[in-house]
């Protein structure tokens, strides 16, 4: 029959967390502070229970419909259920008890407003999906390795949907399960074109002629093409910028083997929260961590700072060097290498920097971090996907003669628990 329990709050990984009589906690997707929900026990750890919600007995009045036929089924969101304010709402609590999980010395006044994405809906502009050795298309299901095929996908842009309706109908896509595990799908902000990037599986290559069959059978792609075994296959995507902070327009371009926000109008705003929070930099020294194709590192060279930005991804690296000369700011320096070693390197090789932007990747920047108070910057802005790791971080970072002054969220991904967030640490 399953048991009751009370929803008390959604955590960091978009679980609602609720309390038996005796204590024990029960995690449960798919729920709201203040329901209470029938469930039925997946699995029981020492300190908690995973748990799935059979009914929802006492619903919130922020409970919507959510509007994707395979949510819950999809791996992909889980806030769709959530009213669009109360999504904001839950996502602002995860990040201030997150904090103070963290043990962050901070004032309520450092929380600043979250910004909100221009859509809610349609602002993805790439999609990975899976395909299986038959040929089924989709991704991979909640909490697991098995594929939920899907032909549609709502926070996908409109030209990517069309695409994916289209592949997920090909004849071609049974032969191709044989040797190709997954699928990229992109959509360029500038000019709209769509790109198909075929993964083969390990040890296996796609057979040219079903790629260009792929390719002739479909009206809404503008290109096919095959990744190499480093990730690579050429082909170029763009993003317009108005002048706004940076004092001019400018454009970016990268490639498919490149990190890239995927929401292409929020990456606009959180570019000029960036400028914003950094202010002045004129004549200033800014390091660039984990720039990336100089998503952050050409605007601020725009706004008039001498940038030099590391990057790990020879790929990247190679696109922000070329972004910065397209920018008029052929000047900006680059470093091929992992981050990490940089940090250990230029204290001895460089001038003082008056800023440090760093970008990481979902697991953080522990060790980065750690060496930052080395450089004796001014300021730190630290642009976070996690705030998990984010905490972690900013207690290694205020730990050591830096204070937290500004904390902004950035909705970057409506209708998931997935959060971006800006911090600026100021030296004591």
């Amino acid at each position: 029959m399953g048991e009751t329990v009370h929803i008390e709050k959604i955590i960091a990984g978009g679980y609602g967390l609720g309390r038996r009589r005796d204590g024990m906690v029960v995690l449960a997707r798919f729920v709201l502070p203040g329901e209470t929900i029938l469930y039925r026990e997946r699995k029981k750890h020492r300190g908690h229970i995973d748990a799935e919600a059979v009914e929802i007995l006492a619903p919130s009045p922020d409970r919507v419909q959510p509007l994707c036929p395979y949510y819950t089924q999809c791996g992909g969101c889980d806030f769709q259920h959530i009213a669009a304010a109360a999504q904001q709402r839950i996502k602002m609590e995860i990040i201030l008890e997150t904090l103070r999980r963290g043990k962050i010395d901070f004032s309520p006044s450092v929380l600043r407003p979250m910004v909100p994405s221009p859509s809610a809906w349609q602002y993805r502009r790439r999609l990975r999906l899976k395909l299986s050795p038959a040929g089924a298309m989709g991704f991979c299901r909640n909490e697991s390795n098995e594929l939920a095929a899907v032909d549609h996908c709502p926070v996908a842009t409109a030209p990517l949907n069309r695409a994916l309706l289209e592949i997920s109908r090909s004849p071609l896509l049974p032969a191709l399960g044989e040797s190709m595990g997954e699928l990229d799908l992109l959509h360029s902000p500038a000019d709209n074109l769509i790109l198909v990037r075929l993964r083969p599986r390990p040890g296996k290559t796609v057979e040219p002629s079903l790629a260009a069959g792929l390719a002739d059978s479909l009206s809404s792609v503008d290109d096919v093409g095959v990744l190499d075994r480093d990730g690579r296959r050429q082909g170029l995507l763009r993003q317009d910028f108005d002048a706004g902070p940076a004092g001019r327009p400018f454009f970016l371009t990268w490639t498919p083997g490149c990190f890239s926000q995927v929401n292409a109008e929020q990456n606009s705003r959180l570019i000029s929260l960036v400028l914003a929070l950094a202010g002045p930099v004129a004549g200033s020294s800014v390091l660039d961590l984990f720039c990336g194709m100089g998503n952050f590192s050409v605007p601020l060279a725009i706004a008039g700072a001498r940038v030099t930005g590391v990057e790990w991804n020879r790929e990247s690296i190679a696109r922000a060097a070329i972004n910065a000369e397209a920018a008029g700011v052929a000047g900006t320096r680059f470093i091929a290498g992992d981050v990490l070693s940089a940090l250990r390197r230029l204290p001895r090789h460089r001038p003082p920097f008056d800023l440090v932007l760093l970008d990481p990747p979902r697991s953080g920047a522990a060790r980065e971090s750690a060496l930052l108070a080395n450089l004796g910057v001014k300021k730190i802005l630290y642009v976070s996907c996690d705030p998990a790791t984010l905490a972690r971080d900013l207690a290694i970072l205020t730990n050591g003669n830096y204070s937290l002054t500004a904390l902004t969220p950035v909705d970057m991904f409506p209708q998931t628990h997935h959060i971006e967030s800006v911090a600026l640490l100021e030296k004591n």
